[in-house]
């Protein structure tokens, strides 16, 4: 790749790549500390997140040091719900963080767009939310300033946490070096946080507890202005869930009411402990759907006080159902001495790379630790603190340990050495990188196999499910992307008709359901065949409107359109819309755009509703077309 001319990086005091690499897109956030953008990583060919940290904020130390601490925390951390860090950079005296990208949008936007969510929803998104919390409990961090801003959601559903630039390890103040408190936001804090005591995992379960109260109730249980808030944290008990809305069963609104105690000791202990107890709840709504859909208000007395353990329900007296449940109490009350010891060995901190002794040292010996997975930087303290020595011997590519992390070690962890030996560690250089071959216009079961050559992950997308009769229509990455082995290929795939769902929406009358295009890639002079089913939404006063499809190179120019009428009128009456387009027997080999627009007399009608598809000028994008000599031959 060339070198990209610095003169051409500012535009309008902004950096429009960073460090020759990232390549910025559009500004998609920004917050008090940090802008966000949306990249392209030039070298791998993904798109990716960059959060730069705002100018006026550079040469202030603090900041800094929250930034770096933000980097260094989340690339600690890989798990499916919490946003991956890729890289940690500076540029223009600006420092960066590059993220994975999340489409889609943040839970705090979801909730202002739709109020309280359904009971299923915001429990999906709040147990994917205590694994995510979790792990990073496991990890020894705690977040600290959950709330809705701070959870993505893909489009799929799948939630993401992100920014730990405020994550203390546990037990650590949450007031800073000055005694200020500078923790967490108030809406969400725990009663310790307010009072800047020391953090645990309960912390981060009493905010999730706020915003699982929030999903369902649409409203904070606390409300007034910081300081208020605060007071209300540390000594009011908050409403009741099932109070403010009466639709949220007497068992949620258990786990939410034990999640939002003041004493820490009184909560879920992690966040997996929370998201263990919504699990089971969400089991148990399965398999009676009228405890999600009751609408029967629930007494007060039916949730426990705090400090209980057990809820006692009347039952239909029963001399064996009785002795039964005496049985159950004594083993339980048995078990009681067992279940403490493990949680003591479960919450107690953990030395990852400190190796079982089998064998007496001698004099002037220490034992080798374990450091594979380690950070470089983080491997050579663990050695030096025992007075062992580092030195690099080698890279290689590893499938699961990422880029810049110990992959191997020359002496064995857990031998005997003298001290001052030096080990010899080999980096990791993260998975292989290959070529994302281009399959749109193959087969399904062929494309599928050419995948699995190059040893990536395909995901098909589009009614036809798994069928091989179906063709791919379209893929992304795109082909010729650098990707990692084991990445997700997301394919689009036609049925045997060929149809693929759309429902976009022109102005308030015209549906677009679905079309129908049986390949995805033409040679030139081709004719490309595509089939629109059209709907009417609302009846049509006006007489005609006019579709018309577009085949547009990645410069926008048109090089083949095709516009037929639409006689439709009443509500709910649909057509079979066919489209033929020469593809000119000049035009160059590459990707192009297949488009389609409507009009009323003669005038652009605005699109109201796209779901996830580009528009360009009043213009939908269905599916990107490839254009080759071989194609289709």
């Amino acid at each position: 790749m060339g070198c990209i001319d610095r003169t051409a990086i500012l535009v309008e005091d902004e950096i429009r790549i960073f460090n020759n690499r990232y390549q910025i897109l559009e500004k998609i956030g920004q917050g008090g500390l940090a802008e966000v953008y949306r990249a392209q990583d030039v070298a791998l060919g993904r798109i990716v997140a960059v959060k730069a940290l705002r100018p006026e904020y550079v040469t202030d130390p603090t900041f800094l040091v929250r930034f770096h601490r933000e980097a260094q925390n989340a690339a600690n951390l890989t798990h499916p719900n919490i946003v991956a860090v890729y890289d940690f950079g500076q540029d223009h005296n600006r420092p960066y963080i590059v993220m994975e990208y999340v489409p889609g949008v943040d839970l705090r936007t979801l909730l202002e767009q739709n109020g309280a969510l359904s009971i299923r929803q915001a429990v999906d998104i709040c147990c994917q939310v205590c694994a995510g919390v979790g792990y990073a409990h496991r990890a020894g961090l705690v977040h600290g300033d959950l709330k809705p801003g701070n959870v993505l959601i893909r489009s799929d559903g799948q939630a993401k946490v992100v920014d730990f630039g405020l994550a203390r390890a546990l037990g650590e103040s949450a007031m800073d070096e000055a005694g200020e408190l500078v923790w967490g936001t108030p809406a969400y804090f725990a009663p310790e946080q307010a009072a800047g005591e020391h953090v645990v995992p309960a912390t981060d379960v009493y905010a999730i507890g706020i915003v699982l109260y929030e999903a369902l109730t649409g409203q904070l249980p606390f409300t007034g202005d910081d300081h208020e808030v605060a007071r209300k944290h540390l000594y009011e008990k908050p409403p009741l869930a099932h109070r403010t809305n009466p639709r949220v069963p007497v068992e949620l609104s258990r786990i939410i009411e034990r999640a939002l105690r003041k004493k820490p000791e009184e909560r879920f202990a992690t966040a997996e402990e929370m998201g263990a107890a919504l699990a089971e709840f969400r089991r148990r709504s399965e398999m009676n759907s009228s405890a999600v859909a009751s609408a029967q208000p629930i007494s007060d007395a039916a949730l426990p006080q705090p400090g209980s353990h057990l809820t006692i329900r009347r039952l239909v007296p029963d001399a064996v159902g009785l002795m039964l449940g005496l049985l159950a109490i004594i083993a339980v009350l048995g078990l009681v001495p067992l279940f403490a010891g493990v949680l003591r060995a479960y919450m107690r901190p953990t030395v990852s790379w400190a190796p079982t002794a089998t064998a007496t040292l001698a004099p002037g010996q220490v034992r080798v630790p374990d450091v594979v997975g380690m950070r470089v930087e983080h491997a050579r303290r663990v050695l030096e603190s025992i007075g062992l020595q580092m030195t690099v011997v080698g890279q290689a590519h590893h499938p699961l340990i990422p880029a810049l992390a110990i992959a191997d070690q020359t002496i064995r962890a857990g031998e005997p050495v003298a001290d001052g030996t030096v080990v010899g560690v080999v980096i990791s250089q993260g998975p292989r990188l290959v070529e994302v071959p281009n399959v749109i216009g193959w087969p399904l079961e062929q494309a599928q196999g050419e995948l699995e050559r190059y040893d990536l992950v395909f995901e098909v997308h589009g009614p036809a499910g798994g069928r091989a009769s179906g063709s791919v229509l379209a893929q992304e990455p795109p082909p010729g992307s650098l990707v990692q082995q084991r990445s997700l290929i997301v394919l689009t795939v036609s049925n045997d008709i060929g149809q693929v769902p759309v429902g976009a929406r022109w102005g308030e009358h015209i549906l677009l359901v679905n079309y129908a295009l049986l390949r995805g890639a033409y040679a030139p002079g081709d004719v490309l065949s595509v089939t629109l089913t059209w709907q009417a939404a609302a009846p049509i006063t006006r007489s005609i409107y006019t579709a018309m499809v577009h085949l547009v190179r990645s410069d926008g120019t048109v090089i083949a359109q095709h516009e037929s009428p639409l006689a439709m009128s009443q509500a709910g009456e649909s057509i079979a819309d066919t489209h033929l387009l020469a593809i000119p027997a000049t035009a160059v080999a590459g990707e192009y755009r297949l488009r389609v627009s409507v009009s009323a007399a003669g005038n652009p009608l605005p699109i109201t509703a796209a779901g996830a598809r580009e528009v360009v000028e009043d213009m939908l994008t269905l599916v990107p077309i490839r254009v080759d000599m071989s194609a289709g031959r």
